[in-house]
């Protein structure tokens, strides 16, 4: 984060113009990244994400006994070579081990490292962040298992320190899925290598069910049977599994296509995105919210060209198949002319930032009416000219408010400043650089 400036003015802009290629999709490079790591052998990764995630989930790798190296190609993206430890984990010398900001890779890794024989302490550097987010169902879990965990709070916060190794053993195991999808997604990675294996009952709702989808998915090409006895409920994984090395290929990320259909459905004009998955159904859900709001997007393999042909429409929404995507849907809805409901979302309250709460504060700075529910956002139309902007607001360290709040800058009277505008390289260092590839006016202000 060190060179993007820390403070972004955004100016009010109109029609957007311009072909992109969107970030590589951090799912698929979290979750490739940990199947190459735990394999046996050399696997070979193209064009991962390039965020701070990525950073964080290679550092750690490499702390815990994978070689990795990175290749940087002629159109500026990277190839990853990674030497797997088959399993065979350490703890750093130290015996800690840094998360950075990344929420998905604390809770993978906190499964992972239930493998190493030695005491081993996840910690972060942001505990107004991170530091807050919740882990308890997890370590609950992972309690079940023989592993022996220490958390600074009862909800589980970091740091957490684990000591498994020798006593961690498999068998049946119960977890909550109501919190995040990522504690099953841990399980699911750690449970092949257990001799035992793991049956896995999900005793409540699953929100973001999807991402187990996509986990079970990935799992699959990397050699590993999962069996599904009840879908998003119950799962067996034999045991004494191994992960094949294998050569994988990132896919564009939807969450961040999604911020440039915003950035077009509030500026007007017409864009084109390249490298688009045309299977993904949560990318789907993506592109039909768009266009139930007045976007027109057509599709070619996987290129989509989207183009704003009218005013905004509101739309009632359930958000939990498209959670990332929730606060840039909402910062669009703002511009609409009638009411929206976005809704199955309690779960964004526990992101980097409460991403219903803070976002509903800070887009009602700017003149927006947006009202937080405990599982839902509603967005109230307002004349034209009534979101002014002109004033100063905070990102919380969060990468997806950071895009919103750009969002209604571009549609507000007045420029808008974002502050900490720096955390946007969790998922998208480039994105602003990309608004103004399209015609929008950014200016980066302070260090």
């Amino acid at each position: 984060m060190g060179d993007l400036p820390q403070t972004i003015l955004v100016q009010p802009s109109q029609g957007l113009r311009g072909t992109l290629l969107p970030p590589s999709s951090k799912y698929h490079t979290l979750r490739y990244i940990l199947s190459a790591f735990l394999a046996e052998g050399a696997s070979v990764v193209h064009y991962p994400a390039l965020s701070d995630d990525t950073t964080v989930l290679l550092q750690a790798c490499r702390a815990l006994g994978a070689r990795i190296t990175e290749q940087l190609q002629p159109d500026g993206r990277v190839v990853l070579q990674i030497q797997g430890t088959g399993g065979v984990l350490h703890a750093p010398a130290n015996g800690e081990l840094s998360v950075g900001n990344a929420g998905a890779v604390a809770r993978l890794l906190l499964g992972l490292c239930a493998l190493v024989p030695e005491t081993i302490t996840l910690t972060t550097p942001y505990a107004d962040s991170l530091g807050r987010r919740p882990n308890g169902d997890l370590l609950s879990a992972l309690t079940q298992l023989g592993v022996t965990v220490e958390s600074a709070t009862s909800e589980g916060t970091l740091p957490v320190k684990l000591h498994g190794g020798a006593r961690l053993h498999g068998g049946p195991v119960t977890i909550s899925g109501r919190k995040s999808s990522q504690y099953l997604s841990a399980l699911l990675f750690l449970g092949p290598l257990l001799p035992e294996g793991l049956e896995i009952e999900v005793v409540d709702d699953l929100t973001s069910a999807s991402f187990v989808d996509l986990t079970i998915a990935i799992l699959a090409t990397a050699g590993i049977t999962v069996q599904t006895l009840e879908q998003h409920r119950r799962y067996r994984i034999p045991g004494g599994q191994h992960y094949r090395a294998g050569v994988y290929t990132i896919p564009g990320d939807y969450p961040s296509t999604a911020a440039l259909l915003g950035a077009l459905a509030i500026a007007g004009g017409e864009i084109t995105i390249n490298n688009l998955a045309a299977d993904d159904p949560d990318g789907e859900a993506v592109l039909t919210a768009f266009s139930e709001m007045g976007l027109e997007i057509t599709r070619r393999e996987q290129t989509i060209t989207a183009r704003r042909v009218g005013p905004l429409h509101g739309i009632q929404l359930d958000g939990n198949r498209v959670i990332d995507s929730v606060p840039v849907i909402v910062a669009a809805a703002c511009f609409a002319r009638t009411p929206s409901r976005i809704f199955n979302v309690a779960s964004l309250h526990l992101k980097e930032s409460d991403r219903i709460q803070d976002l509903a504060d800070e887009l009602n700075q700017l003149g927006c009416q947006v009202t937080p529910l405990p599982d839902a956002i509603e967005i109230q139309p307002v004349a034209p000219g009534q979101i002014q902007g002109g004033v100063a607001v905070e990102a919380h360290a969060d990468h997806r408010l950071i895009q919103a709040l750009a969002l209604a800058g571009l549609g507000s009277v007045r420029p808008v400043t974002i502050h900490h505008a720096q955390h946007i390289a969790k998922s998208y260092p480039h994105f602003f650089a990309d608004l103004a590839s399209l015609g929008a006016e950014t200016l980066g202000v302070g260090e």
